[in-house]
């Protein structure tokens, strides 16, 4: 299911499989199909992904359209169907529909180029905080920006973000801090260099922190962020290295964990994170693919790690 501004291939399993012990065989899997089993979302998706709310309905979020003129769609899965919720972020229009609360950090992107200082950076500026309280039928706001940040500074979008137990919203941000450079010419090359990541967070009063991860990204890609049941934070950066805070340092007590660079993972850069088993069994689980080059295939690996708080 991995695309982007591409055609999207979907298949489910058999019931039961990921909880029964059973192998991982091709025979325990649907047909791959070009559609959300019966629903049509069209040919051009990008940044596909499942979520699960706290009440059990799965749903999938989705962008069509392509980057800087796309938008944010929701699917929802009752009694084994897949059903079109609609769209709820573009550049214009109103988002309702009668109906736990849904929270997102997003940033802006421009399709005009002339808002960076450099063709050869990235258009994404600010980080802006919406929720919902009937499932992303309707969403609300409050100053919408709440880290500001012009569009010169390699600013990744689509990064990550989680829910503390308090409900408030926990999301990484990273991009080439000023003290660098206030003109990233070449988004790849600067954010290897250059990139940090920042936990960004939600207080009970409505307030936003921000603090800088002290370790270099040392990639383009994203980050992930879980919470463990006690809410302390743990971020995996490219690569499959992992940084943990305490929340009774107030988030800032970064350190390193688990180098999967040392580790000799080969890991490609980004990685995708179980947060549902983080909070029912205290594991980590990560899934990653080995490093390849060209059209070579490489395995895909998933590891372990118990979490102590």
């Amino acid at each position: 299911m991995d695309c982007h501004s591409s055609t999207m291939f979907y298949t489910s399993s058999e019931a039961g499989l990921a909880t029964n012990g059973a192998s991982w065989v091709a025979s325990r899997f649907g047909a791959i199909t070009t559609t959300l089993g019966t629903l049509n979302i069209g040919t051009t998706i990008t940044y596909p992904q499942f979520v699960v709310t706290p009440d059990n309905l799965l749903q999938f979020v989705y962008r069509t359209g392509v980057s800087g003129n796309g938008a944010t769609q929701l699917a929802e899965y009752n009694d084994g169907v897949w059903a079109n919720v609609g769209s709820w972020a573009s550049a214009s229009g109103t988002y309702t529909s009668p109906n736990g609360v849904t929270s997102s950090a997003r940033t802006w992107r421009e399709q005009a180029g002339g808002v960076s200082c450099s063709s050869g950076g990235l258009t994404n500026h600010d980080t802006t905080y919406f929720y919902s309280d009937d499932k992303g039928r309707t969403w609300h706001n409050t100053g919408i920006i709440v880290d500001q940040l012009d569009a010169d500074h390699g600013l990744m979008n689509q990064e990550s973000q989680v829910v503390d137990s308090s409900g408030q919203i926990h999301a990484i941000i990273s991009y080439v801090p000023g003290r660098f450079t206030q003109c990233v010419t070449n988004y790849e090359v600067d954010r290897i260099a250059h990139g940090f990541a920042f936990h960004l967070y939600r207080s009970s009063n409505g307030t936003f922190t921000k603090f800088e991860i002290p370790f270099p990204i040392n990639a383009v890609g994203r980050s992930q962020i879980v919470l463990d049941s006690e809410d302390n934070a743990y971020v995996v950066l490219p690569f499959v290295r992992i940084v943990t805070a305490s929340k009774s340092s107030g988030w800032t007590d970064w350190t390193l964990a688990f180098d999967g660079v040392a580790a000799g993972l080969n890991a490609f850069g980004e990685v995708t994170v179980d947060r549902a088993r983080v909070i029912s069994s205290g594991v980590l689980s990560v899934l990653y693919q080995v490093t390849s080059t060209g059209t070579t295939p490489s395995a895909v690996q998933l590891i372990d790690f118990g979490l102590n708080g």
